[in-house]
């Protein structure tokens, strides 16, 4: 009777020495690539903001033939046929700014610095864009 012995075959260090750095170079890569896309969603959605209660103000214009005072008049005027379910927060948690001081509305996100100006996630983002600005 002859037994045999198995032999098990598994990796070498070397071979998971390997595996594993090419490991970490993929999370790396991934890592860098997408460290900026917070902040790109947040501007997103403050934009589609901005852009909904401005097509909400052109509604009410529309219907009553005068613009709405508020953001707060466009969620809560029972009388409009199309209004804001809600009174929307930017995403960093402050209000828009509606301004008629043009004869027309501009809605604006102050940022996450919640004031005028500012750079990178703190830049002001206004619909329509003021004239001459960016």
């Amino acid at each position: 009777m002859h037994t045999r012995i198995s032999r098990r075959r598994g990796f070498t260090l070397l071979e998971l020495m390997v595996v594993i750095t090419i490991i970490g170079l993929l999370s790396a890569v991934v890592v860098v690539s997408t460290k900026g896309l917070p902040g790109t969603a947040r501007k997103a959605a403050a934009t589609r903001d901005l852009r909904n209660i401005l097509t909400v103000a052109e509604a009410a214009f529309t219907q009553t033939g005068r613009w709405p005072e508020s953001i707060e008049e466009m969620a809560k005027n029972p009388e409009l046929s199309i209004r804001l379910e809600t009174i929307p927060i930017d995403p960093w948690q402050n209000s828009y700014v509606y301004d008629l001081s043009s004869g027309t509305p501009a809605v604006t996100c102050l940022g996450a610095d919640k004031q005028p100006g500012g750079v990178g996630e703190a830049v002001d983002t206004t619909i329509p864009k003021p004239e001459g600005g960016e």
